[in-house]
This record gives C-alpha cells, structure tokens and sequence, in this order.
C-alpha cells in the first residue's frame, strides 16, 4: 500500500539487507514534471529542478534525475535542457536512450534499445500505412509526429479510444506487427513488443552501471508500473492513478511539479536518515 506524505515512513519491505543510497530519480514527464498535452507547464517547477540539479552536482546524497517517459527524443531533449538533467534520459517508453552530454563529447545523442530490431523504421511505416484508409484519411484520429520506433494515435471527431483499439488489435492480429496498441488517457499507444519502460530501466541501470535498487523512480499511470516495481524507492504525486498510488512507497500531498518537488524531498531524507551511523 502506498505511503501518503503525512505518514512516517515506507510501507513497502523490499529486503532486509542494508538500504544503499539512492543515486538517480528516474522521473516521468507528463503527469509528474507537466500536467500532460495541451496544459500549461509550470516554469517555477523547473526553476526548483534546476536549483536540486545544482544542488545535486555537489551532494552526494542528493540523487540525479533522469527522465522516462513515453515522449519522443527531440521533447525529451527539451525537457532535459530546461530541468538541467545530464544523465541518459528514456525516450519512447524504453525504445532509446538521450544522452544529455554527447553533444559536447562528439558522440552520438541517440541509441534505440537493441531489442526494437533494425526493421524499426519500416515497421513504423507500414504500420502508419495500414491505418491510413481505415483512421488517418479519414479523419477519424491523426499521429502525433516525432517518435521513430513507436506510435501515439489521437481520435478525432469524436471517435472513442475503444474504436481505435479495435481497429489497432485487428491489424496488428492480420499483419503480424511487432506492437502492442494500448489505451491511454488521451489517445493510444503502439509499443514494440517487449521494449516498455521497465526494459529501459533495466537498460539504463546498466549504462549506468549500477543496481536498480540505487534508483528511485516517480510515476502517475499504470504505465509506469512497469518501471516503479523495479526501483528501490518508489514515488507518485497526487494526481496519480488508484493503482499507482497503491505500489508505491510514497504519495505525495501535491499534484504534478510540485508533488515531484516534494518527493525529491522525501528522497533526500531518506538517503540522509539512511546514511546515519548506527
């Protein structure tokens, strides 16, 4: 059962051996750092993560964040400059990899998960040509640009999230794609089969070299479960989903930005109360 704000402490017991410091706050944007599509971004959110990133670089028990989320690389890129995040970021719910600091090192920003395969963009294409007779040309849904290995399908003129996910499941079920199609909040999701945010976690913490017991993560829908049940420490704000909110070791009091603040907070007394002597 997750833990609110106002409680004393983790109700969820993931062993009994020593706790280690956690060292990334794997963090997912819509939802937790923004409201989401179309809603106003706080600038004053960013303004706290860029103080906690500064603060970050010199506090060894103030842990990095790292982004993971479902949004395409140039976003995550965006995002990661305003919020001053310099470590790899997960784009396209675990398709690829940002790297924040190969631009200065003269290295390429970019790597897409081994497991999306090589056929990554043809199989997009095909895809995206399938459902133009049935969705697109119509103008029952549009895509969202931007994403390379996956895809984000909105309804349009009133077309329900059902109807998409009918007509997604059976081309997937003729053509033999390698996707999933998932409803979200707003639209659907088409997602490589067996790349979620969880593979990229997985991924990410070997990059990184270290065990996923040293991250932290923050998410809002169910979605992220598959990344929250892997870390150390887990977190959402207050907007989150009833499943979220149940798994999770801390709830904050806020929604979005500012319930992310908090966790950082929660995080930091965490690692400071952990780092005690006995």
């Amino acid at each position: 059962m997750g833990e609110h704000a106002s409680d004393n402490g983790p109700s969820r017991s993931k062993s009994t051996s020593p706790v280690p410091p956690l060292r990334v706050v794997l963090v997912d944007v819509d939802g937790v750092i923004t409201p989401g599509e179309g809603c106003p971004a706080d600038l004053s959110v960013f303004e706290q993560l860029v103080r906690y990133a500064q603060a970050a670089e010199a506090e060894s028990l103030l842990p990095r964040i790292a982004l993971c989320t479902g949004r395409p690389a140039p976003y995550v890129e965006f995002v990661a400059q305003l919020a001053q995040v310099d470590l790899p970021c997960i784009f396209e719910h675990g398709c690829g990899l940002y790297f924040p600091r190969a631009y200065s090192e003269g290295t390429c920003p970019y790597e897409f998960h081994p497991d999306v395969g090589r056929s990554y963009a043809a199989d997009l294409a095909h895809l995206r040509e399938l459902l133009r007779p049935a969705l697109l040309d119509p103008g029952l849904a549009f895509v969202q640009p931007g994403k390379e290995a996956s895809m984000s399908l909105y309804p349009l003129g009133g077309v329900s999230l059902d109807a998409l996910v009918d007509v997604g499941t059976a081309l997937l079920e003729r053509e033999r794609l390698p996707f999933t199609v998932t409803a979200n909040v707003h639209g659907v999701e088409f997602r490589r089969v067996g790349v979620d945010k969880g593979s990229g976690a997985r991924w990410l913490a070997q990059r990184l070299e270290m065990p996923l017991q040293a991250f932290a993560a923050v998410g809002d829908s169910d979605p992220d479960l598959c990344f929250l049940e892997l870390a150390g420490y887990s977190a959402a704000p207050a907007n989150a989903t009833p499943a979220v909110k149940a798994a999770v070791d801390y709830v904050a009091s806020a929604e979005f930005g500012e319930g992310l603040v908090e966790i950082l907070g929660s995080i930091e007394q965490r690692n400071r109360a952990d780092s005690r002597p006995t």
